[in-house]
């Protein structure tokens, strides 16, 4: 599994089978949940998301809370 450490890694699950079509990185539930909002085929990283808008992952995550109501996972 992953070698990341988060304070309660219980909330956040890594896809171990997936990776991000677009830089080959690993995939999480937070990254599925900000693609299914913004209509995406597939699980792309926030990373990824983030560089297509042009826009900082901190202001892709306040962009998903204020437009969407989605917060990330704790541990992120």
């Amino acid at each position: 599994m992953n070698e990341r450490s988060f304070s309660n890694p219980a909330k956040l699950y890594w896809y171990q089978d997936l990776s991000c079509p677009v830089c080959g990185g690993e995939v999480n539930s937070w990254d599925k949940r900000c693609s299914r909002a913004l209509g995406y085929k597939q699980i792309v990283c926030e990373g990824c998301i983030a560089q297509e808008y042009q826009i900082e992952v901190k202001e892709l995550r306040d962009t998903m809370k204020e437009h969407f109501g989605l917060i990330p996972c704790p541990g992120i």
